[in-house]
């Protein structure tokens, strides 16, 4: 068995353990709830119906989207070692770094199948009340996704060294940072405070910078995404995420499990 099908075999096993999972049903509950409210909010608001529905429904899906990373990739690579299953695969002929990206890849599929129903569900909200399902929609719905693969290699990254309480504490403290990165840099350039513009703006490049990937704004205004933006921003989180799943291997690869 080469090294393609045996990622690929761990990636299929992956999905399923994690497709078994409650907490994704709970979550994808909450989040329908949370885009069919888009709805009654509406009515709260006069003359910004189609705003509040794309507003809402692309915050749902990336909201409850973070939250099926974060806690189903922090928990991967753990339950593995906890029920001693990974010594039974890693005494076959499975590479560590197969291990890994197996992991990683039968997330992906996961997040993808539940960005694809809450994303239905967004579009059922849109075609019910007569609002038009844009480009920039697309766009937005497909940077999600990007985010949460990114999100998703941060998770990994950490889990594959530490455990998923802190693991996850990591991952949510790098998401909220990384949307605030902007700010924080403003922030330095206009204090007074010494090292401190230095330390955010070496922060602002080295950290994941989240940001870059957020077109809900955009989308929801109805404003035009131009497509070399959406090419960079998608090349970002591939690279990004590429390093960080790179780090993962290399960590745990050094790990001891005895």
């Amino acid at each position: 068995m080469n090294s393609a099908l045996r990622v690929w075999v761990l990636a299929l096993n992956t999905y399923r353990e994690a497709v078994r999972d409650k907490l994704l049903y709970n979550l994808l509950l909450f989040a329908g709830l949370m885009i069919a409210s888009s709805i009654l909010l509406a009515q709260l608001q006069i003359g910004k119906d189609e705003r509040i529905y794309r507003d809402v429904g692309l915050g749902a899906i990336a909201f409850f989207g973070v939250l099926i990373a974060i806690f189903v990739g922090i928990n991967l690579v753990y339950r593995e070692i906890s029920t001693k299953t990974v010594y039974t695969m890693l005494s076959k002929p499975v590479r560590r770094w197969e291990f890994i990206l197996g992991k990683y890849l039968g997330l992906l599929s996961l997040l993808a199948v539940e960005v694809a129903i809450m994303s239905a569900c967004f579009l059922g909200v849109l075609v019910w009340k007569g609002s038009e399902f844009s480009m920039g929609l697309v766009w937005a719905i497909g940077m999600i996704y990007l985010e949460l693969a990114l999100v998703t290699a941060i998770a990994m990254f950490f889990s594959s060294f530490t455990s998923p309480y802190l693991a996850g504490m990591f991952t949510v403290a790098l998401w909220i940072i990384g949307h605030l990165l902007a700010d924080l840099r403003a922030f330095g350039q206009h204090s007074d405070i010494a090292g401190l513009k230095e330390l955010l703006e070496a922060l602002y490049w080295t950290l994941p910078n989240l940001d870059r990937l957020d077109f809900k704004a955009d989308a929801a205004a109805g404003n035009p995404i131009e497509l070399a933006r959406a090419s960079m921003a998608a090349l970002y989180a591939l690279l990004y995420s590429f390093v960080l799943m790179s780090g993962a291997v290399v960590l745990f690869q050094r790990r001891d499990f005895r």
